[in-house]
């Protein structure tokens, strides 16, 4: 069997918070499908304070299980995130849909949301079918609001804005590697860190804070050579012919893995140990080879020992061999380029919460009602909510409360953040049970217990009748109300009683009922002719259950159907009237 798709307008609409002119016009509507379903049937996630736009198209069905569809309408949409509106394509005609005209229907949805969040959205239709008429329905729908992310050329960060307090993480975009790089954050909020991803960031005040993020790239550099011992490679040449009274002069030379010479240091004068300090030898393209020479006026000079090396990172590379050559390289850092990026993380206030007052009290009996009043709104948008159900179109100041709950208040300002009030307990007391009486005789017998009872004759209550039962001195028009500890009253219906003569409360006495109580069969016997009276058995609302006519001296009644209770037998005849209560 066919279902008519309500959710075909229900998703439509699950942008809007209300129906507005001219909001979103110019939907594109796309003809050529003809199955009946929404298009996309997944509508698109929003980004807070990003511009949305998008159009979709539903096509009706026209008939189910024979009933023929006179058209939809969109009733009511509420939950949505502030900011979003939306416009169907014959908003002209109140979004009513006939698809014996058109199948087809588009609705645009457009705005900014700025409130982020999951949000339920109650979305109210109508669809008019043929014999039955109007059929309601409310169908929650759910849209998801993303954070909004900044960001620049330097650095991303989420969210850009936030309500009351924000924790806000980071992440920075600019790496020189194989280079190092460094980073030099301020979060505007007096922290500081120098982390490539650092730890999320608390805002916990409202307020605009400026982030910066410097970062460098920086270039491996040899900034010192120490030679701690050298081979004797360099003795006997003519420079050095002694090896006992002359020492080398020592010098180095730095290439990379292209041979290509970086540096070529100044040599050092007679000695076997000594330092080069204060420099700065702009590393490329590596590995690298550092080689220790003597330097020589006359002869070639001599080798004492070439050593290759890697950098990966800041410190002293030793090296050692060549016969007994050794020493270390000091490695450090220089910056070649540098980027300063700033932007802004905002922290709206949330609005001061309303305050509710109620009138005239906060516990009501059912069928009254409670005016509760949201004080302090000013131009925020409200929203009234019992327990945890948001009420419909309940967007005012006030809120007339028919039913028990704790009911609150959402404000949310122009910035999308929102507040709750504090939650107002209404409790509504049920009425009593609607009391019922029969009489006996004179005797006016009220079943309903646990209430305070009072006796009415002619509509004005009669002093000191307020027991269970009551005798009556006249004829008149007898009612009984029931009150509760609160106050709350329910009034039975006003039954007209004949006041009971000799003769009458003589037959009453004649008249017997028996077994009483029973489980199964009554028998009726009375000492007095009572045949051709009419006999009622009714329940203790007034029901009739049984009725017949007295015709012999002794009549059975079978009780075995009925429920267990009180129930009442009355005999009517020659202008006499008596009740007996019968227990099942």
């Amino acid at each position: 069997m066919k279902k008519i798709t309500l959710f075909l307008i229900i998703v439509l609409c699950a942008f809007s918070s209300k129906k507005t002119q001219a909001q979103c016009p110019g939907c594109l509507m796309n003809t050529t499908l003809t199955t009946p379903g929404i298009y996309p049937d997944t509508l698109p996630t929003g980004i807070q304070s990003q511009p949305y736009d998008q159009d979709v198209t539903f096509v009706m069905f026209t008939d189910t299980s024979g009933l023929t569809v006179n058209y939809f309408k969109i009733m009511s949409v509420t939950g949505l995130p502030f900011g979003l509106n939306w416009q169907c394509n014959n908003f002209a005609t109140g979004c009513q849909y006939d698809p014996a005209v058109s199948i087809h229907g588009c609705v645009k949805i457009c705005g900014t949301p700025i409130q982020t969040g999951s949000f339920v959205i109650d979305v109210g239709v109508v669809a008019n079918l043929s014999l039955v008429g109007n059929q309601y329905s409310v169908i929650q729908v759910y849209l998801d609001v993303l954070p909004a992310a900044g960001g620049n050329a330097g650095f991303t960060f989420t969210p850009a804005q936030s309500c009351g307090t924000a924790n806000v993480s980071f992440n920075s975009l600019i790496s020189g590697a194989p280079n190092p790089t460094s980073y030099s954050w301020n979060f505007g909020n007096g922290n500081t860190s120098t982390a490539q991803t650092p730890t999320a960031q608390n805002y916990s005040t409202p307020g605009t804070y400026v982030v910066s993020l410097q970062t460098d790239i920086l270039a491996y550099i040899i900034t010192g050579v120490n030679v701690t011992s050298l081979n004797s490679n360099w003795c006997g040449d003519v420079e050095e012919a002694s090896c006992t009274f002359n020492n080398p002069d020592p010098y180095f030379v730095i290439q990379n893995s292209l041979a290509t010479t970086l540096y070529t240091s100044s040599f050092l004068n007679n000695v076997q140990t000594g330092s080069w300090t204060g420099l700065s030898i702009m590393l490329n393209n590596p590995p690298y080879t550092i080689t220790i020479w003597d330097d020589d006026n006359v002869s070639p000079d001599d080798n004492l020992g070439a050593f290759a090396f890697n950098v990966t990172g800041t410190g002293t590379i030793p090296f050692s061999g060549a016969g007994g050559t050794s020493g270390s390289i000091v490695i450090g850092t220089t910056v070649v380029q540098s980027f300063t990026h700033y932007d802004t993380i905002h922290v709206f206030a949330n609005p001061s919460p309303a305050i509710l007052s109620f009138s005239p009290n906060d516990s009501i009996c059912a069928g009254d009602s409670i005016l509760l009043t949201a004080s302090g709104i000013g131009s925020d948008a409200v929203q009234w909510y019992r327990d945890t159900t948001l009420l419909i179109n309940e967007n005012g100041p006030t809120y007339t409360v028919l039913q028990s709950g704790n009911y609150w208040v959402q404000l949310t300002n122009s910035n999308g953040c929102t507040s709750n009030s504090a939650l107002q307990n209404i409790t509504v007391v049920p009425l009593p049970i609607t009391p019922t009486f029969l009489p006996s005789g004179n005797v006016l017998t009220c079943f309903l217990t646990g209430f305070n009872l009072q006796w009415y004759l002619n509509g004005f209550p009669i002093s000191g009748a307020t027991g269970t039962t009551y005798t009556i001195t006249q004829s008149g028009n007898y009612s009984v109300i029931a009150t509760n500890s609160f106050g709350c009253t329910s009034q039975s219906i006003s039954m007209f009683v004949t006041y009971v003569g000799i003769d009458d409360i003589d037959m009453l006495n004649t008249i017997s009922i028996f077994p009483n109580p029973t489980s199964s069969d009554v028998t009726i016997v009375s000492t007095k002719n009572i045949i051709g009276y009419n006999y009622y058995l009714t329940d203790n609302i007034g029901k009739t259950i049984i009725q017949g006519v007295i015709t012999d001296e002794k009549t059975q009644l079978s009780l075995q159907e009925l429920e267990t209770g009180l129930y009442f037998l009355s005999l009517e005849g020659k202008n006499k009237k008596t009740y007996k209560l019968l227990k099942r």
